[in-house]
């Protein structure tokens, strides 16, 4: 996990290198229509939250995980826009459920969602941006019950909220800092475990909730 953020890392900066060498555009002239930004980060889960399909006794196993996003929006001339997200988060368990059976899985949150923002000037360089949006989510765990490979999925509704400061250093290459918060709520879940499919309707107490805070570094561009 460690070597695929440092490759990360090193992308994102390669990138913006590039991007910072580029000629800008006279600032009255500067009117974009779309923005775009890609970014990744660390994730804190919040609240009431359970990643875990053996039940909520077991959510203490999982308190971070990888982040990555992927935003398109159009620019509308009062400095609103419309658009997308998309964004996964990943991470990993390795514990014991009753009857000393050994877990072993990975998971990842995927989310899809139409959204609305604003951007703020608060300097010829800075700006604020912030965005709400609500969309599909898919739970996905898939891993090992012993020796027995399983699969575990549920789709939800989820929302975002995010927030960034944005730091202009040409006048189509953004490098920001944004932090966002997620929430989802699964009622079921569709099981494979060793070739035996089944659904099932998840109780209150172990409801699927991947709610958490995410932390990220982005590189944004208009155009």
């Amino acid at each position: 996990m460690k070597k695929i953020l440092l490759k990360l890392f090193v992308a994102f900066f390669a990138t913006f290198g590039f991007a910072y060498t580029a000629q800008a555009q006279n600032t009255n002239e500067w009117s974009p229509r779309f923005m775009s930004d890609a970014g990744f980060g660390k994730s804190t889960l919040i609240g009431f939250q359970n990643l875990s399909p053996w039940g909520v006794h077991y959510r203490g196993n999982y308190n971070s995980g990888v982040y990555m996003q992927l935003q398109g929006n159009y620019i509308l001339k009062d400095h609103s826009f419309w658009g997308f997200k998309f964004d996964v988060f990943t991470t990993t368990g390795n514990y014991e459920i009753e009857s000393n059976q050994r877990v072993a899985e990975n998971i990842s949150v995927l989310y899809f969602a139409p959204q609305m923002g604003d951007i703020r000037s608060i300097s010829s360089r800075m700006s604020i941006v912030t965005n709400v949006g609500a969309g599909y989510s898919l739970y996905d765990n898939s891993g090992l019950l012993d020796n027995t490979e399983y699969r575990m999925i549920s789709h939800m509704l989820g929302v975002n909220l995010d927030f960034s400061i944005d730091y202009s250093f040409t006048k189509n290459f953004i490098i920001g800092c944004k932090t966002s918060g997620f929430a989802a709520y699964s009622w079921k879940l569709n099981r494979d475990i060793g070739g035996v499919k089944d659904k099932i309707e998840l109780d209150k107490w172990d409801r699927i909730n991947p709610a958490r805070f995410d932390f990220s570094i982005f590189l944004r561009r208009y155009f």
